[in-house]
């Protein structure tokens, strides 16, 4: 790897060549960081990168100089800093899906009392842009930025079942999937089973396939175009849904996108009119 990355570069200068390798470095570190949920120290950070523990200081003195890094409360570990947060807030600020996703994801919330989600799909995960805490029993550890599986998380469900057969199953990647808890699907033969009923209904459902005790429908948001470029999902707990409640989350859910889909130009005819949800669910 370094051999090709050293040949790629050959014909650039030197001070380019170190400022794009430095780049890199300081991004990689504050992924660690934003990934690991918890604060880590230098030799840590040195350690899952590869690198020498003195570059790792250097990058974290600059990145902390600058407010992207910043030490935890005991001193000697760092965490992502409030510059981080202000850089990625300004992606949902200047979002136009951010901005037609809010009233609706705060309704659900605050009006339906059900956790509130939305995400995107990045690099074989879902990314979480919004998540919006209900009064209700469920905690909600999912920040903006934070990613999740595909196959396991009702909005990643409704996204996949958007791609092509054969892109499914490359973004899945080799079986078996991440068992999250005992009633995760792991096969790509029973996840494709359920495609076909997300397809037919118009929504996607997580049967504590993702958190044990919780329950969520997902279902994706179109552009004016048509296509599906983000989704969003409801979560309430499991054990206080019989089939009335399960019915009208799945509406709830469904409506809310139907809803955001038309403030970003989805024409009625883009938009599919949900399936009631059957009620062996």
């Amino acid at each position: 790897m370094e051999m090709e990355h050293r040949s790629d570069n050959r014909n650039r200068p030197a001070a380019e060549r170190n400022g794009s390798q430095s780049a890199d470095r300081a991004l990689a570190v504050l992924d660690l960081l934003g990934d690991a949920g918890q604060e880590l120290g230098v030799r840590e950070i040195a350690r899952e990168l590869a690198l020498a523990p003195s570059i790792v200081q250097r990058m974290i003195k600059t990145l902390s100089d600058r407010g992207y890094v910043e030490r935890g409360p005991g001193g000697q570990k760092y965490r992502v800093g409030y510059r981080a947060f202000q850089v990625g807030r300004s992606y949902l600020a200047d979002s136009d899906l951010h901005a037609a996703s809010l009233p609706e994801l705060r309704t659900m919330a605050e009006r339906d009392q059900i956790n509130a989600y939305l995400g995107v799909l990045r690099g074989g995960s879902i990314v979480y842009l919004e998540a919006l805490q209900s009064k209700g029993p469920i905690a909600i550890t999912s920040t903006p930025g934070s990613s999740a599986p595909l196959h396991s998380t009702a909005f990643g469900k409704a996204l996949l079942a958007e791609l092509p057969d054969a892109e499914i199953a490359g973004a899945l990647g080799p079986e078996p999937f991440q068992r999250l808890t005992p009633k995760t699907k792991t096969t790509l033969r029973e996840f494709m089973q359920e495609v076909e009923e997300i397809r037919r209904s118009g929504y996607a459902i997580s049967d504590e396939e993702n958190i044990e005790g919780v329950f969520a429908v997902g279902a994706v948001i179109r552009d004016t175009s048509g296509q599906a470029v983000a989704s969003i999902s409801g979560a309430v707990p499991r054990h206080q849904l019989q089939s009335e409640g399960i019915h009208n989350l799945c509406r709830i859910v469904a409506d809310a996108g139907q809803r955001i889909s038309r403030r970003l130009g989805a024409s009625p005819a883009m938009l599919r009119t949900p399936r009631a949800v059957p009620q062996s669910t």
